[in-house]
């Protein structure tokens, strides 16, 4: 009898510090990531020439397509969910955006008009586009979420008129 108690409370205290431990090791992930530096580029760069240098080239072809490159280089205060080139090849091998009002609703819900970290998020939290519709911004044990996007490597880049975040996949609004 008392080997058995003794065998459970021995079962207790492994599973619950197995179990503090998977905890600790996600909290030790994201608070890493909290404390990713920003990377500053030049103020006055514009939003694309930004893009376009850190090898968001798909990214800046959907805005050259849709004619508002023009601005989104003009904009101030914006913050950007930048799509990496995998997530818009990815987009553009199964939907071909039947009208440019369709890829400018696209780029649209990526781009919230102010500037936002969301390393900062504690629990699901609306944001507003400029589309009108909000996204859902999340933590994970790796860091944010914007609805199912991951951030990448919790990296943001800021210039004095926006802020980009990469994200793994294309966020398409309710159409």
């Amino acid at each position: 009898m008392l080997s058995q108690r003794f065998f459970r409370y021995a079962l207790f205290v492994v599973l619950a510090t197995s179990a503090i431990g998977a905890q600790a090791s996600g909290f030790g992930t994201f608070f890493q990531c909290k404390r990713t530096a920003i990377i500053d580029v030049p103020d006055g760069t514009p939003l694309t020439a930004a893009a376009e240098s850190l090898g968001l080239t798909g990214l800046v072809d959907l805005i050259d397509g849709a004619g508002i490159a023009d601005d989104l280089d003009s904009a101030s205060g914006i913050t950007v969910f930048a799509p990496g080139n995998d997530a818009i090849d990815a987009l553009l091998a199964g939907v071909t955006p039947q009208s440019n009002d369709v890829l400018v609703a696209i780029l649209q819900y990526h781009v919230v008009p102010r500037p936002f970290d969301p390393r900062q998020v504690a629990y699901i939290r609306k944001v507003p586009t400029l589309l009108g519709q909000d996204l859902f911004v999340s933590r994970s044990r790796n860091g944010p979420d914007v609805n199912q996007s991951n951030v990448v490597d919790c990296q943001g880049y800021r210039s004095d008129a926006w802020l980009v975040w990469v994200i793994d996949s294309v966020l398409l609004p309710q159409f």
